[in-house]
């Protein structure tokens, strides 16, 4: 029924971080050198020294590395073609006993980073960027650079800099001298921002120099402006030289591995996996042909090879054409709910079952359309129905369809002649099929649900069966419910108790996993309908979700046209008992917010809610994403409350990264299902928010403007 279905994880690191293997193609020579390698920190770089080296747009890589004492996985993401984003999860053995401000540390940290090049490589000019990072962690890693990098020849890169913070503890490499800024040992409470310290204190030079011998083979060598000198300090660290040295091998395209000797006393290896967003495996996709447009007023093509009709039916009934229509469109995917023909306009409301390419769909319905319907009607009215809401209507002509199969420009032509609309005008005609209503959608299938990040154990997870169930007995109408069963795992053996000082609306997640480790997801009743022209609505009751019943409502305005919307939700939820039953605890709260969403443009998407929050704080929520043409989304987002840094606790606000990857893009064959998962560093009770399922923007953003421009290639496959 929904667009998206996300399984759980593929497959994690050693160290908990996401990870998923696919298959890509073969890289030539240069485009091995186009992708610079990524450094024992997972970032473009030496060893431990960046580089101005900036992955090609969009890249997507996660790397695990190893030494003795402590390992580190990071995520890194090419934002744009100048700014590169990392999240990273390490481990450093015996590094503290405990700290004088935050009692016992453990030596598990999280830190997020950023680096952006401002200046371009050219013939004499170096590129040159300006990176910091950690910036809003412990401090541990707290650094900030300025690096220029130069291609002496394709083969051979040179880079030297200026690093402060940690790249800054080199007193043999030092250019500026200074005091003011704590090097050695947690900076700042967990999560808080120290803006003040940056580009401050001590600075050291850095460098660097990497040979790609072959197409797989390279070396690196690095002089090091980071002595670290709290793991020297603790004594489980022995560092002897700023000098380090490494191979590394591209054993795939998309696998990567490197051996590195650290410090004159250590030895290190690293593996990265990457991915490309804008490069699947299967570029040309791998479902089967369309069948081809059916020509009026000419020879008829022969259609009986993809279930068609094998002629138009001029002379049949009403009900003779639904009935061919609604088979032609079983055979592509697609569901028939209404059809309606009044002289030469025919409009039809469908459930797109298949194609995550909303245009695909109406591609393959018109098709069919033309296949069958008399040759009397020009116009095709394709409303899609998602979740049991209209989204829109996009209005094809025949001619059109006729004229522009062969055309090698067909691709963007009939997309400017396609009409795309809001469908409420379009709501007159009710000839339901049959069929239609009610409509039940089962769905069994496994899941695995991770837990990362807890110091007592980083990586824990659940495995076993989903059942789903979705039953709509009449238009706008949904009754579903989803239970977990599981089979194996253990994340009920996480032991930690929440030391929240606001209320338990998130935190105590663990007692779920250990008191209901199968649970009832969700049960609930919908209602979907338009009040007015661009506005949508929703109303659900029942168990919203694993922690929270109640009933929920909410209000979208969206133009079809447009990449701007607004909406508002309110909910009042009560918290549900801990063994995932019909049960319910004593805490409940009124919650909502406004929201406001904007595309950029080229798939930058920008999202703003504003309201309270389940642990009755108040506050805004800040995402920022990136969404592909072919489904791919990676984003992040923060949430500020009126919850002081103090009282929110270890993390100081709310805040993680989050991908969704299509399976169309990983198989080349159409498909709704994908994987998608949200890493936070920490779970608070602080700007907290209800996960009710089918908000309404995620219903019809791929019905609409701007996406359907986007992925609109796909409307002749």
């Amino acid at each position: 029924m929904a667009r998206w279905r996300y399984a759980a994880l593929l497959a994690t690191t050693a160290a908990g971080t996401s990870a998923i293997v696919l298959p890509l193609p073969t890289a030539t020579r240069a485009e091995t050198f186009s992708r610079p390698q990524l450094s024992f920190q997972g970032t473009p770089g030496y060893i431990d020294m960046p580089s101005a080296d900036m992955q090609p747009d969009g890249q997507f890589s996660t790397t695990a590395a190893i030494r003795e004492g402590g390992w580190r996985t990071t995520i890194n993401f090419q934002i744009s073609e100048r700014l590169t984003g990392t999240f990273q999860y390490s481990y450093t053995e015996g590094l503290f006993g405990e700290s004088e401000s935050y009692g016992e540390f453990e030596q598990y940290d999280r830190a997020f980073s950023f680096q952006y090049r401002f200046i371009d490589e050219g013939v004499y000019r170096p590129a040159v960027s300006l990176g910091i990072s950690d910036f809003g962690g412990t401090g541990f890693f707290a650094s900030e650079h300025i690096v220029a990098t130069k291609h002496l020849r394709p083969d051979l890169t040179f880079s030297a800099g200026v690093g402060w913070g940690r790249l800054g503890t080199n007193s043999s490499s030092e250019i500026i001298s200074g005091d003011t800024r704590v090097t050695s040992g947690i900076r700042n409470a967990p999560g808080e921002f120290s803006a003040d310290d940056w580009f401050s204190g001590p600075a050291a030079v850095f460098a660097g120099v990497s040979w790609q011998a072959t197409d797989k083979l390279g070396f690196v060598a690095e002089y090091s402006s980071d002595a670290y000198k709290l793991e020297d300090e603790s004594g489980e660290f022995d560092y002897n030289s700023p000098f380090n040295f490494g191979v590394t091998y591209r054993v795939l395209p998309w696998l990567d591995l490197g051996a590195y000797s650290l410090y004159g006393s250590e030895f290190g290896i690293r593996a990265t996996v990457t991915v490309n967003p804008k490069e699947p495996p299967f570029p040309g996709g791998r479902e089967e042909a369309p069948p081809p447009v059916s020509v009026r007023h000419g020879s008829k093509v022969d259609l009986a090879a993809w279930g068609l009709p094998s002629h138009q039916l001029e002379s049949a009934s009403a009900e003779q054409i639904k009935t061919a229509t609604a088979e032609g469109f079983n055979t592509q995917g697609l569901e028939l709910v209404a059809l309606d023909v009044q002289g030469s306009t025919a409009r039809v409301k469908m459930r797109n079952n298949r194609y995550d390419a909303t245009p695909q769909a109406i591609g393959r319905a018109s098709r069919v359309m033309a296949a069958i319907l008399p040759d009397r009607v020009e116009t095709f009215q394709i409303t899609l129905i998602n979740t049991e809401l209209p989204t829109s209507t996009s209005t094809v002509r025949r001619s059109d369809l006729e004229d522009l199969e062969t055309n090698p420009e067909r691709a963007w032509k009939s997309y400017v002649r396609t009409k795309v609309e809001d469908s409420y005008g379009k709501l007159g005609y009710g000839n339901y099929l049959p069929a239609a209503y009610p409509n039940t959608d089962f769905r069994l299938k496994p899941y695995i649900s991770a837990s990362l990040f807890d110091p007592d154990d980083p990586f824990r997870a659940d495995a076993g069966a989903e059942f789903n169930l979705a039953y709509a007995p009449a238009p706008g109408v949904v009754l579903g419910g989803r239970y977990r069963l599981k089979l194996v795992g253990n994340r009920d053996e996480a032991t930690r108790e929440s030391d929240s000082v606001l209320p338990h609306v998130r935190s105590d997640l663990a007692l779920y996993d250990q008191n209901g480790p199968s649970y009832l997801s969700h049960l609930t009743g919908e209602y979907f309908f338009k009040p007015g022209a661009d506005l949508y609505g929703r109303t659900t009751a029942g168990y919203l979700e694993r922690m929270y019943g109640g009933v929920s409502g909410e209000l979208l305005w969206k133009p079809v046209t447009s990449p701007f919307a607004f909406g508002a939700d309110l909910n009042y939820v009560r918290q549900r008992d801990y063994e995932g039953g019909f049960g319910f605890l004593d805490y409940e709260v009124m919650t909502g917010h406004a929201s406001a969403y904007y595309e950029f443009g080229n798939g930058y998407f920008g999202q703003v809610d504003a309201g309270r929050y389940l642990a009755g704080d108040w506050g805004s929520t800040f995402t920022f994403s990136r969404d592909f043409a072919n489904g791919w989304r990676v984003g992040a987002f923060a949430t500020f409350t009126d919850v002081s840094a103090e009282d929110f606790g270890e993390g100081s606000f709310d805040k993680g990264i989050f991908f969704q990857i299509p399976m169309s893009w990983i198989s080349g064959e159409p498909s709704l299902n994908g994987f998608g998962t949200t890493i936070r560093p920490l779970t608070r009770d602080g700007g907290a928010r209800l996960a009710v399922r089918n908000r309404l923007y995620g219903v019809v953003k791929d019905d609409q403007e701007p996406t359907l421009e986007r992925r609109w290639g796909k409307f002749w496959r």
